[in-house]
């Protein structure tokens, strides 16, 4: 039986719309698998830093912690956390992410703030920085075995009720009588 070259014409076209279908499926699906490995390796970078934290936090020292309203500079009336880390142990810390929680004379959380003490304090307490990896390298200084490294960080999205307390005193909040002042730091990140 002779194949109508209408038929000939209906089958090569199918069968080509099929190929194309074909093809595009699959490089949509090797397109997923990749956007998936990519997020994969995000999250396991982020769970190794997290580990990180807990294993190495023991060697460090957080002190001179402190929450006030800047007087000076450029960060005049902003609110600010300082204090300073020392690291302990054998190794230097490219980056690390710190939390510091404010507690009331109950131990309940007042708020939490959550910022990199190696990011230079600039800028508006508005504003959210972000970084992006492939344009900045490690722009944050190193903090090296047995150094200690000094810093300030605004407390970014601060409520009014914790602006008001440190208000209250010109020096610190742990004098005033509305909030008793104890700050409990953690570290939640890091990267060597």
């Amino acid at each position: 039986m002779i194949i109508k070259k209408k038929s000939m014409i209906v089958a090569v076209m199918s069968s080509v719309v099929i190929s194309i279908v074909l093809v595009m499926t699959l490089i949509a699906y090797l397109t997923y698998i990749e956007l998936k490995g990519e997020e994969f390796r995000r999250s396991y970078q982020v769970l190794l830093q997290k580990v990180n934290a807990r294993v190495y936090a023991r060697h460090l020292e957080i002190s001179g912690l402190d929450a006030r309203i800047e007087a000076s500079g450029p960060l005049k009336g902003k609110p600010v956390i300082e204090g300073s880390i020392k690291n302990n142990g054998s190794r230097g810390i490219d980056d690390i992410i710190l939390k510091v929680r404010f507690l009331d004379s109950d131990g309940a959380i007042l708020y939490e703030a959550t910022f990199h003490p190696q990011d230079p304090p600039l800028g508006a307490s508005a504003l959210q920085q972000v970084a992006i990896p492939y344009l900045t390298g490690h722009s944050h200084e190193m903090i090296r075995p047995g150094s200690t490294f000094p810093f300030k960080a605004i407390m970014a999205d601060c409520p009014p009720e914790m602006l008001m307390s440190l208000r209250k005193d010109g020096r610190s909040s742990k004098v005033s009588g509305a909030w008793s002042g104890r700050l409990s730091p953690e570290v939640i990140a890091m990267d060597f």
